[in-house]
């Protein structure tokens, strides 16, 4: 029943954003409105303090009225996750610029009738919040990258070889790719593999190399990307350092 109401909750957002694009910008009113408690949570939590009426709660309402104006249903995930992000990185942008990032709340208050409550909220939990940002943004990138080739994420498992051979193989044609720029640009401007040199370079059929185009496809899109874990994985697996 609940992720029946958050659905219905996300298409009703969804066609809001929609009308508001089509003209009813009344509505853009409405929806801020009704995000208005979360977005204060937001800022809150990223910057320790109360958000009412501080700058960098102007800052997240013109990321959320950003969100509106680029949220693509086919790209993103739901506007929820989405604006989250907009708003973050905004902030985060906003708090860098200024130079209070690390430095202007080592500890922070909350002021409540008149009072000050002074909490101790380290360095290390804003970076752990920075990097959390980050990869939900390199995630939702790597995902839009996927599905410009036509894949997603329910065709990863399906689409990994299931012997390691095979899948060191479609790695070493990856980096392949990789190493040639010229390769690379024409995989990411045309979004074709690059069939025939791999063939040619790996002594293979074609039928050998279509049969893993998805898999090739997405370590490529791995080793371009912010993704350092999983890049990291790659080059030891490359390597014969991992199974």
């Amino acid at each position: 029943m609940q992720a029946t109401n958050a659905q219905d909750e996300q298409k009703k957002t969804e066609e809001m954003i929609l009308r508001i694009k089509n003209g009813e910008d009344g509505l853009r009113d409405v929806l801020i409105q009704d995000n208005w408690k979360h977005i204060m949570y937001l800022v809150s939590k990223m910057t320790g303090k109360v958000a009412y009426d501080s700058y960098e709660f102007s800052v997240a309402l013109q990321a959320f009225n950003e969100a509106i104006d680029t949220y693509d249903t086919a790209k993103n995930a739901g506007f929820s996750s989405f604006s989250n992000l907009v708003v973050n990185r905004r902030i985060i942008d906003y708090m860098r610029s200024m130079g209070k990032y690390k430095n202007e709340y080592p500890e922070t208050y909350f002021e409540k009738d008149g009072e000050s409550k002074v909490l101790d909220i380290p360095d290390q939990a804003q970076q752990i919040q920075l990097r959390d940002v980050e990869i939900q943004e390199e995630i939702l990138k790597f995902s839009r990258d996927l599905q410009s080739f036509g894949i997603s994420y329910p065709d990863l498992d399906r689409i990994s070889p299931k012997h390691k051979e095979t899948r060191l193989l479609c790695a070493s044609m990856a980096k392949m790719l990789i190493d040639s720029t010229q390769l690379t640009d024409r995989l990411l401007a045309g979004r074709r593999l690059p069939v025939a040199e791999l063939c040619a370079y790996f002594n293979l059929s074609r039928k050998t190399v279509e049969r893993h185009r998805k898999y090739i496809i997405t370590l490529c899109l791995v080793m371009v990307s912010d993704m350092e874990v999983i890049k990291s994985y790659l080059e030891s697996f490359l390597k014969g350092e991992t199974r």
